[in-house]
């Protein structure tokens, strides 16, 4: 089930500012499925590869919601994720473009550049 926030507007799918949506997967089946349902959208998907003990992650946590607030809109194997603080970015079910870091500014730019 997803997770949803209330979000002042001030975080992996965007949503529009009424509701924040972040979609947390914990198995290899439901990712495939949400994934092959996105692949049918124009919405940009940012996908994002975390940990509880990962320190850098934790504080980009917050930054992602406010993104998706701010923002319409196996698994690491397959992306070949070496790092977390990654964030991948997909559009049409492929993969444009990876931030990888505690960026904030990286990703809003990124996230700004696939808008369309």
């Amino acid at each position: 089930m997803p997770k949803k926030f209330a979000s002042s507007g001030a975080n992996n799918l965007f949503m529009p500012k009424k509701t924040v949506q972040v979609l947390i997967f914990h198995s290899s089946s439901k990712w495939k499925s949400h994934f092959q349902s996105s692949k049918e959208t124009n919405k940009l998907m940012v996908i994002h590869f975390t940990a509880t003990w990962c320190g850098p992650c934790r504080t980009m946590e917050p930054i992602i919601h406010d993104f998706a607030a701010k923002y319409v809109g196996g698994v690491a194997r397959e992306y070949a994720v070496q790092a977390l603080r990654a964030f991948i970015l997909i559009k049409k079910g492929k993969s444009v473009d990876k931030v990888f870091g505690a960026e904030k500014a990286a990703l809003q730019k990124n996230i700004e550049k696939y808008m369309i």
